[in-house]
């Protein structure tokens, strides 16, 4: 019986945190207001978090790689979850790429850059992952393309 009550807790921590976020419809969207909306999501992931602002600035530097540090991965986590890239520990490629096609829409050759770095990361093996692990192998791999692509970080 205790046992059943610790899983209905459990269900209804997940049911909470998968509603806590209202999802935007980036289609018909533009690049800019994606960005907004990243940004909007990547400051209230920082100050829910109180993550300092200089920490977060390594990442977005083309000359580091992603920090393996359990605050940067919890940011990783609310950020993807806000904006849907990822529930739980499942990846919304879908929505992946269609922020990439707003993104790209008028550089067929960077877009298809940008969908070939999806294509490479859904072949990592995310399986028996935290939602922690998994946003920051997904990160790590989509910086990694950008950066072998020469797309802009």
């Amino acid at each position: 019986r205790r046992e059943t009550e610790q899983q209905q807790q459990q269900q209804q921590v997940v049911q909470t945190t998968e509603t806590e976020h209202e999802e935007v419809d980036f289609k018909g969207l533009t690049a800019k207001e994606i960005d907004d909306l990243e940004e909007k999501a990547y400051e209230d992931c920082r100050l829910k978090l109180n993550i300092c602002k200089s920490f977060l600035e390594n990442y977005h530097n083309n000359d580091t790689g992603i920090p393996d540090t359990v605050e940067f991965k919890k940011h990783l986590t609310c950020y993807s979850e806000k904006l849907g890239y990822v529930k739980g520990t499942k990846p919304n490629w879908e929505r992946i790429r269609v922020s990439y096609e707003v993104y790209y829409h008028d550089n067929k050759e960077e877009l298809e850059k940008a969908l070939k770095i999806v294509e490479n990361c859904q072949k990592i093996t995310l399986d028996n992952l935290d939602a922690n692990e998994v946003n920051y192998l997904l990160a790590k791999c989509t910086k990694e393309g950008f950066l072998e692509a020469g797309l802009p970080w």
